[in-house]
């Protein structure tokens, strides 16, 4: 095989800068690491140094103890002030130890080499530093990155914050008149009329909908941790639940089931939060079920531990490589144009980070064409420094 000249390029050679007053020294080092990939810089004293520091940057500096002007202690430390240069991994030269070894290591140094200085020794040095510059680069790099996404994460929240209300206020004024026509407050509509009015209400809502989860999902991020604890009755909650789904269901001729199996079943916790919870999960089973199917909702008190809510559906199903995925933000089976399905992919990722807060766990269980079963585990008393754990899931369940 012919390798045309020049189709694969050098590996960048590594800048050595050599601090020492004796050019024999210098001259030694220089020869031993020549058949090395280094591009070895030369300084006779720190002032030198200094300046070939700030000009070229070396990748490492073998520096030694004793120079005319300052001091390898010194330029050690000027090295390391200088907010403008990178890390530069700095191995210390002194026949003058331990003594040496310890004030070198104290002021900045990163290795120490007693002098004379044997060959294999100094290479195994240099190596062994420039895998640490190596390191420390690249976790430097991962620090800045992960600066950059938190400053665009915030960018994006104050987006969506900021968007989210803006888009709020019109669509309410949409909303507003679209129960004003209906109503017959300007004058009575002729069937059409009330059937094209019907739908542009019916879109409003989807949206309106759409835009408050996007909102809570939002809050939920930048305030999760905001719990106003109370005592909750379940049938209460169910209650509200049925009056919401209901309507949405309807629509597609879906049975709404509500099923308490314990009697006067009571808990300590975020109402909001619990709502929201079920509330996001039910709305997803009805979304993705068929019509004319229906779906379970029930509930169930595990030895005063934590409350069991199940939400059973007859649904299109998850498949089993897509299960792990479900509650990742903004998240979809099919995120196509022409999808099904509409939605942000939120409504799950919002119910488990609410679930998390309030101390339980998010089950799933489901299977292509098959329906799916979320279940939902909320502690029966809240305490911040717990939550339910998988050993007493085994024993209760």
């Amino acid at each position: 095989m012919n390798i045309k000249k020049g189709s694969q390029s050098k590996k960048k050679k590594t800048k050595l800068l050599i601090v020492d007053d004796n050019s024999n020294n210098r001259a030694a080092i220089s020869y031993w690491l020549g058949e090395e990939n280094y591009e070895i810089l030369h300084a006779s004293n720190g002032i030198s140094a200094l300046k070939i520091c700030a000009t070229f940057i070396p990748d490492i500096i073998l520096l030694d103890y004793n120079l005319p002007d300052l001091d390898g202690i010194e330029v050690c430390q000027k090295i390391r002030t200088n907010k403008t240069l990178p890390f530069i991994p700095i191995i210390m030269m002194s026949s003058y130890a331990p003594e040496a070894n310890v004030i070198a290591l104290e002021q900045g140094a990163d290795e120490f080499i007693e002098m004379p200085i044997q060959s294999t020794e100094l290479k195994s040095r240099i190596k062994a530093m420039l895998r640490l510059k190596e390191a420390i680069s690249e976790s430097s790099e991962l620090s800045k990155e992960n600066k950059k996404l938190q400053e665009l994460d915030i960018i994006k929240s104050n987006f969506i914050s900021k968007v989210s209300h803006e888009l709020k206020t019109p669509l309410q004024a949409i909303l507003g008149y679209a129960d004003i026509l209906l109503g017959g407050l300007q004058g009575e509509l002729n069937y059409p009329q009330k059937l094209m009015t019907k739908q542009i209400q019916n879109a409003g809502e989807q949206l309106l909908n759409l835009i408050t989860q996007l909102l809570d999902f939002d809050n939920t991020e930048k305030n999760g941790d905001t719990t106003s604890f109370e005592i909750l009755n379940v049938e209460e909650i169910f209650n509200y639940l049925s009056q919401v789904t209901t309507p949405l269901a309807m629509k597609k001729n879906i049975n709404m089931n509500f099923v308490l199996e314990d009697k006067n079943i009571q808990l300590e916790s975020d109402k909001n939060m619990v709502q929201k919870i079920l509330l996001n999960i039910i709305s997803n089973s009805i979304k993705f079920s068929n019509e004319n199917t229906k779906v379970l909702i029930s509930v169930k008190d595990h030895q005063d531990l934590f409350i069991e809510f199940k939400i059973q559906d007859e649904g299109i199903g998850i498949s089993k490589s897509n299960i792990s995925y479900i509650f990742d933000s903004f998240w979809q089976v099919d995120d196509s144009i022409t999808r099904s399905y509409g939605g942000l992919g939120i409504g799950l990722a919002l119910a488990k980070k609410l679930v998390i807060l309030l101390g339980g766990q998010i089950l799933v269980e489901s299977k292509p064409n098959k329906g799916s079963t979320f279940r939902v585990l909320i502690p029966k008393e809240f305490k911040a420094s717990t939550s339910i754990s998988l050993l007493s899931l085994q024993n209760a369940i």
